[in-house]
């Protein structure tokens, strides 16, 4: 580490202490050219996933934006906070182990899709038809016979 008064990289780590929470940790050094003590800091560093919306634009994964959009389609179903969380949770981690740090925002809302449908159909037809931005009633249609297709198969 180099020295902030010299700028030696000659130094040794004379106490080391680890945050409560454990994610970050503190390090006492001291320069052994000048004598200098001074404090480092060592944090892992989160992935971030980084959302190529339709318009080209990219901006930060926000998972209080796919709570939000889940709680909206939901409104008066049974579906929870707590299971929105849920989903979010589950799409992030999916995300970065499949080390997906660039994503489409569609891949994003065709992965809460795949989710609400096992969850609630109305929910998942309510969130498909913003998501999808149906145009008329043929496109609700054809999604009420997916549904029935894919029920009669289980």
């Amino acid at each position: 580490m180099k020295c902030p008064k010299c700028g030696s990289l000659n130094d040794k780590v004379i106490d080391t202490r680890q945050s409560k929470d454990g994610t970050v940790i503190r390090r006492r050094r001291e320069c052994l050219d000048c004598g200098n003590r001074f404090t480092t800091y060592e944090r892992f560093e989160e992935e971030k996933i980084i959302v190529k919306k339709k318009s080209g634009d990219t901006q930060a994964f926000d998972k209080a934006k796919i709570i939000r959009g889940i709680l909206l389609a939901a409104k008066n179903r049974p579906i929870t906070q707590k299971q929105a969380e849920n989903i979010a949770e589950e799409i992030e981690k999916f995300l970065i182990d499949e080390g997906k740090l660039l994503v489409e925002s569609t891949e994003i809302g065709d992965l809460v899709e795949e989710r609400l449908r096992e969850l609630d159909p109305i929910t998942y037809i309510r969130f498909k038809s913003v998501y999808n931005e149906f145009k008329d009633i043929k496109d609700f249609e054809e999604t009420l016979k997916e549904i029935k297709k894919d029920s009669k198969e289980e």
